[in-house]
């Protein structure tokens, strides 16, 4: 690459960081969020420093809907992007004491340039189950919104008194009607957009095939993962669920026994539990380990946990295979 570009994303400006291929810091700048004023700048970039954006290397962070109109840009552009995780470019800053959005972009850049060699390119299927990725985002909000309802009847409402108890009652079940229709409609766009490219469509239909997984963990899964490109290795997978029991130990010191990371991602994690549940819930391969396990006199929690890794390794045998899942005999 001949020049590295950061950018630091907030929801009404873009502020940009340039580096050249030495390193060296060129200029840093600030735009409006939307593609005419990026488009402008790296013009100007074009004329003042020579900078060929298809010879550049882009980077910033996710930063949900903030980032839309920059990633629907470089990918019509043709223009190298990596859309890093927050957290590796946090963690190889060090300590800073300063913070502002152009300093940030500067660091982004920088780090953009250390660890080249792990950037994965932005694309149309990045974007396009990007766009899955808000939806399913809407919908966790939406679920959580009528979950509050719910609780509102059950807890706060009995307290108040009969006559007006009934009035909120009504209120809350007319709320949660409505985010019933809502979610079905959500529901109904996620579809939609797993239908609309054929590959999406058939590892979701393989990921259905495996006894436990539904269509939210289905879904989860194929946004999380990048279409299984970013997460291939079930290992990794499972790591990044939360899943996989770390040792923690120093010298000859072993502090306790090994526990799962902190660092995971909540929401999988949550829906892996709750498909490790109605999987040993039914008869089959996964009840009778679960069963066996318990027998013997193992942990419940840590046997559950076990379910939930191998939910993961079947997830990513199926689309490695490309076959649906076919139980042992």
């Amino acid at each position: 690459m001949e020049h590295w570009i950061g950018i630091d994303v907030s929801s009404e400006t873009l502020d940009f960081a340039l580096l050249d291929s030495e390193g060296a810091q060129l200029e840093s700048a600030q735009v409006a969020n939307n593609s005419r004023a990026v488009l402008k700048l790296v013009g100007q970039w074009r004329k003042h420093h020579g900078v060929d954006p298809h010879k550049s290397l882009f980077c910033l962070e996710p930063t949900g809907h903030y980032t839309r109109p920059m990633l629907k840009l470089v990918v019509e552009q043709h223009w190298p992007t990596w859309l890093a995780h927050p957290v590796d470019i946090q963690k190889s800053m060090g300590m800073n004491r300063a913070k502002t959005d152009k300093v940030d972009a500067l660091r982004i850049a920088r780090y953009a340039r250390t660890f080249s060699e792990k950037a994965r390119l932005f694309t149309a299927d990045h974007l396009r189950l990007d766009e899955l990725k808000h939806l399913l985002s809407r919908r966790r909000h939406l679920v959580r919104t009528r979950a509050k309802y719910k609780a509102h009847m059950a807890d706060l409402n009995r307290f108040m008194d009969q006559d007006i108890k009934g009035v909120f009652d009504r209120m809350d079940k007319r709320q949660m009607k409505v985010l019933d229709k809502l979610v079905e409609e959500v529901d109904r766009l996620i579809a939609e957009r797993i239908a609309a490219d054929p590959k999406t469509q058939r590892q979701y239909d393989l990921l259905r095939s495996i006894p436990g997984i539904g269509p939210q963990l289905a879904a989860h899964l194929l946004a999380i993962t990048d279409g299984f490109v970013r997460f291939s290795d079930p290992r990794e997978l499972a790591c990044q669920a939360g899943v996989v029991p770390f040792e923690r130990s120093s010298g000859s010191s072993v502090r306790g026994r090994a526990h799962v990371s902190y660092q995971a991602n909540r929401t999988l994690k949550c829906l892996l539990h709750m498909a490790a549940m109605s999987a040993v819930q039914r008869e089959g391969e996964l009840k009778n380990y679960y069963d066996r396990k318990v027998a013997a006199g193992k942990n419940r929690m840590s046997v559950m946990n076990a379910v939930r890794n191998k939910l993961v390794h079947r997830a990513c045998s199926v689309i490695r295979r490309d076959e649906p899942y076919t139980a042992l005999r």
